[in-house]
């Protein structure tokens, strides 16, 4: 009772305070704006946010393998990618003759065949 009795108390002081206060019209002065403080408080604390944020460290942990799907997606793009591959049609122009080989084999397998001193007569 002690207790209820003092808060009361408090409370209406409190009540008595301020309505005296706004009825005199308290307002305070407005003074002059003092740099006090060299350095940007919000730069700071966005710091301090972002250090506290990358601190933070996130594992993830592992998860169950879930065998969803009967068959090797792998094997089947694999086919798939050949199959596209061959329905292609590449038309190969015509080449120009080239004469790389300065002699004529007909001639040189005759020759061979007549020597008999050569390994692909005995092996004929």
């Amino acid at each position: 009772m002690k207790t209820f009795t003092k808060f009361t108390i408090l409370l209406i002081a409190a009540l008595l305070f301020s309505t005296i206060i706004s009825a005199r019209g308290f307002e305070m002065e407005e003074e002059d704006y003092i740099d006090d403080i060299p350095f940007s408080t919000e730069l700071i604390a966005a710091q301090t946010m972002h250090n506290q944020a990358v601190a933070v460290k996130f594992e993830m942990e592992e998860e169950d393998y879930i065998d969803d799907i009967p068959f090797n997606t792998d094997s089947l793009a694999r086919i798939a990618l050949s199959n596209q591959a061959l329905a292609q049609q590449f038309d190969m122009g015509e080449e120009n003759y080239i004469d790389d080989i300065p002699f004529n084999t007909n001639k040189v397998l005759e020759q061979l065949s007549n020597d008999p001193c050569s390994s692909f007569a005995e092996n004929r």
